[in-house]
């Protein structure tokens, strides 16, 4: 039988309703919105999805999450990806200039952006900076609904929260341009499908392949910003025969993992293959000094922190989209094809 929807005219929808609508009780509804321990990710998202098509608006559970005043801002971030050692400094930074201090929870292969996020809440903090985070739509948007959250480095759809990411599409397209440009025909490029927002940069790629008109050769790896997916595709590539001239990474870790296992080959970077990265973290160690995409930490920290600061102070409350700039810098791991040489 079909469940009744509620006649939102008649009064507001509240957590017994919630609970009513999906036959649960009413404790594990309010332990879901509490993200405390005890609810499956199917049950929560179940939660969060009858609570939005009925109608109910967690304001009670707004006030508990948010202590008046307490001028803390979280920060959940991933400890596996490199790019954190640049960004968190810069977001430190950011929020001293908006009067906040800052709150760090780590996520990690033993901890969960779940328990990430309860942390922040149970800190009672203003709002929340979710690095890459990997929690559902559902979850999240009913989180901002209490809880004022950029989401940095996901370009999160359906939320009403801050999003903050490099233009990742403009510079892996400059990269393919610039590789044509001193004489690159054959240029591969190496996705990883469990990277967040991967699609872009991967169609900045398509893009600047269809406008040289040269042929495309996209090789996907799963996971994200690690060296072992690099690795397994320098196998795919020597395997597969017919080496490009020059290969994009979807990040400097990937890149990373790329040259070693084609050195180890003997395949030498970048006189028999020219390698781009993605990020400039690692790339710009002294002793791999990749050519790279550059994003700059310190604006999109100053992003992040600003439309935050500007939610917590209810000046936004819609969705807003900030792409902070990706530029290409050019360094020893890139040089012209052997075959365009003199």
């Amino acid at each position: 039988m079909p469940k009744k929807r509620m006649n939102r005219e008649q009064r507001h929808a509240t957590m017994a309703d919630v609970a009513a609508h999906i036959g649960v009780s009413r404790q594990l509804v309010g332990l879901a919105f509490r993200n405390a321990p005890g609810v499956s990710a199917e049950t929560a998202t179940k939660i969060f999805s009858a609570a939005e098509e009925i109608g109910y608006q967690p304001n009670l559970a707004a006030q508990a999450l948010r202590r008046e005043g307490s001028k803390y801002i979280g920060v959940a971030y991933h400890t596996s990806h490199s790019s954190s050692e640049e960004l968190l400094p810069a977001i430190y930074k950011a929020a001293e200039a908006h009067g906040f201090k800052v709150i760090l929870s780590a996520i990690s292969s033993r901890r969960s952006d779940q328990e990430a996020l309860n942390e922040i809440i149970g800190h009672r903090c203003d709002g929340a900076i979710l690095i890459s985070s990997t929690l559902s739509v559902a979850h999240i948007k009913q989180i901002s609904k209490a809880l004022p959250i950029v989401s940095l480095s996901r370009r999160i759809e359906g939320v009403n929260c801050g999003v903050v990411s490099s233009e990742g599409e403009r510079g892996v397209y400059d990269a393919v341009q610039y590789l044509a440009s001193i004489g690159h025909q054959t240029i591969a490029y190496v996705d990883t499908s469990e990277m967040l927002d991967h699609e872009f940069r991967l169609q900045g790629y398509l893009d600047a392949i269809r406008d040289r008109k040269l042929m495309t050769r996209v090789v996907t790896m799963s996971g994200d910003y690690i060296e072992s997916a690099g690795a397994e595709a320098a196998k795919l590539f020597i395997g597969q025969g017919g080496l490009p001239t020059a290969i994009v990474c979807s990040n400097d870790q990937v890149a990373l993992g790329l040259a070693y296992k084609l050195q180890q080959a003997g395949i030498k970077v970048p006189d028999d293959v020219s390698i781009v990265g993605y990020d400039d973290t690692v790339a710009s160690l002294p002793f791999l000094d990749f050519t790279t995409v550059h994003q700059d930490a310190d604006e999109l920290a100053q992003a992040a922190v600003k439309d935050l600061a500007e939610r917590i102070a209810g000046n936004i409350s819609s969705r807003k989209i900030y792409l902070t700039s990706a530029k290409l810098v050019v360094r020893s791991s890139t040089r012209s094809p052997r075959t365009s040489q003199g």
